[in-house]
């Protein structure tokens, strides 16, 4: 039976969303953030708050989240790409989930291998969570 570790991104995920979503709030206006995100005011505040998000809310937070985190010159964090991986893999059971990611990972490592470009800190953190073929 597979039970979900601390490292699970969808575990980390809504505390470092908690985190990303109030900074961009102090940095611009909660009503801004809440159009950006497609959710009420009063419904993000409640999250910023503390209060856990019903199941298509954390999914459009997640989503939020990876398309703020791409903005130009952005530099992406692990958490920014481990929830990307949390959205494309979202509707896997835990196993097939780590296999999928995995994957994925593996075609990002022979990506930068074939640009010659380093790996960066975030992929390498989170191949040594998923382990690839």
């Amino acid at each position: 039976m597979d039970v979900p570790s601390q490292s699970d991104p969808k575990h980390v995920s809504v505390r470092h969303l908690r985190e990303v979503a109030t900074a961009r709030v102090e940095a611009t206006s909660l009503r801004r953030v809440a159009r950006e995100i497609g959710m009420s005011p009063t419904g993000l505040r409640k999250f910023l708050d503390g209060t856990e998000p019903y199941t298509p809310t954390l999914h459009r937070l997640r989503v939020w989240y990876v398309r703020f985190a791409a903005s130009p010159g952005h530099e992406v964090a692990r958490e920014e790409a481990s929830a990307a991986l949390a959205i494309l893999t979202h509707d896997l059971s835990p196993t097939p989930r780590r296999v999928a990611a995995g994957g994925m990972l593996d075609a990002l490592t022979r990506g930068y291998e074939a640009s010659g470009r380093a790996r960066p800190a975030w992929l390498v953190d989170l191949r040594e969570e998923y382990p690839g073929g």
